[in-house]
């Protein structure tokens, strides 16, 4: 994916940010993005207006590849840390610097959990082993497990480290420093090492009627007028409004970058 100046201008205007409050594109640059550059993108990315990606190249952990830096998101959500490109986060998410991944493994189940059963170009073992005898485990490092999903409204703190297939649930909290491995409930709270849960942002009853109205796909200047300091009004008001047909839906410009022929 070439961007050329006219894509970075646009991406500017519709609040696609690559740097924390990021002045306009200058010389053919706009944060981390530098126009005519080829971003080679291994699958498809999708990326809503008014969203961040703060931080350019996304690399995993030794074995987890590395990818753009661009990523699905969706709009008023930021990261400060670098995110692949086929993580999924939804609208309204803040995502904080340090967030790992645990994406690359060994074997469990061989007679070795060393490099010399899976990785056989490795200067360490390449003396000793033929590329062939690689194939014969049918092992990957990554496992095939996606990068994780996060919903809406989900605050992920510092230096957070999640496993790869999990789910973060909308509303949800991620402590600092917590190693989640599990997926994660709607407005939970979770912390530790591993993460359990320590509570519940909000009443069942709010929570489960926030989720109901799926506020976040609706005119986001109106909800601002409803207000946020009070959910349980917020609920009530928006709900109204819903059945009154008083608001309307929110369909931000959307980004489409297709993934590079293999």
């Amino acid at each position: 994916m070439i961007f050329t100046e006219e894509l970075i201008n646009e991406l500017w205007q519709h609040r696609v940010l690559f740097k924390h409050r990021s002045p306009p594109p200058q010389n053919g640059r706009y944060g981390w993005l530098k126009s005519g550059k080829d971003y080679r993108l291994s699958s498809h990315v999708r990326i809503e207006a008014h969203s961040g990606l703060y931080r350019g190249k996304f690399r995993g952990s030794i074995g987890g590849g590395k990818s753009s830096g661009l990523s699905n998101i969706g709009a008023f959500s930021y990261s400060y840390s670098p995110l692949p490109e086929t993580m999924q986060v939804g609208r309204y998410c803040s995502i904080s610097s340090g967030l790992v991944f645990l994406d690359s493994h060994h074997p469990l189940d061989l007679v070795t959990t060393s490099i010399i059963s899976f990785r056989p170009t490795n200067p360490l073992v390449s003396d000793f082993m033929m590329r062939e005898d690689a194939k014969r485990y049918r092992w990957k490092p990554h496992r095939g497990k996606p990068y994780p999903v996060v919903g809406h409204d989900v605050w992920i703190a510092r230096d957070v480290t999640l496993a790869t297939g999990i789910s973060i649930g909308t509303g949800a909290v991620i402590a600092a420093g917590a190693l989640v491995t599990k997926d994660v409930p709607p407005y939970a709270v979770v912390g530790g090492n591993p993460a359990k849960i320590i509570k519940y942002r909000l009443p069942d009853d709010v929570s489960t009627e926030l989720l109901r109205l799926e506020w976040w796909k609706h005119d986001p200047a109106v909800l601002a007028r409803i207000g946020f300091a009070d959910p349980a009004r917020f609920c009530a008001m928006l709900a109204k409004m819903i059945d009154a047909g008083n608001i309307d839906p929110f369909h931000p410009k959307t980004f489409e970058f297709p993934a590079d022929p293999a």
